[in-house]
């Protein structure tokens, strides 16, 4: 038995519902913001800002609902897994552990913070 055919607008709107927020990109171009756009809907955009809702509506064509699709599901990432020579290359072998770890840490870090990591990026003591 074969799936029901789903429109884009049902496709667009489970990809909303699922997609993973970006703590570090801003809201106005956040892909959140793009899908809720073509969808017709109004941005959650912050009561302090002016509205930076484009003036035009998005086309989001059937190729581009599949791409997203297959990002959101990893599809990409079980096909082509990376090797543990790339994901853990010699010369440093945590670099890309720490990346991820800064990504999720930085949104929380306060003033004092940032402070620190910018004179601790500076000084590089070993």
């Amino acid at each position: 038995m074969a799936k029901p055919p789903r429109t884009l607008q049902t496709r667009l709107t489970y990809l909303l519902k699922h997609w993973p927020a970006d703590a570090v990109r801003p809201p106005s171009v956040s892909v959140q913001s793009y899908l809720q756009a073509a969808l017709g809907q109004k941005p959650e955009t912050d009561p302090k800002k002016k509205s930076e809702t484009p003036t035009h509506t998005p086309r989001i064509s059937e190729s581009s609902a599949n791409s997203l699709q297959y990002l959101l599901e990893d599809r990409f990432a079980r096909r082509y897994p990376l090797t543990s020579k790339i994901r853990h290359p010699a010369s440093d072998p945590d670099h890309y552990d720490n990346v991820v770890r800064e990504f999720a840490e930085a949104p929380n870090r306060d003033w004092m913070g940032r402070i620190w990591k910018r004179i601790g990026g500076i000084l590089r003591l070993q």
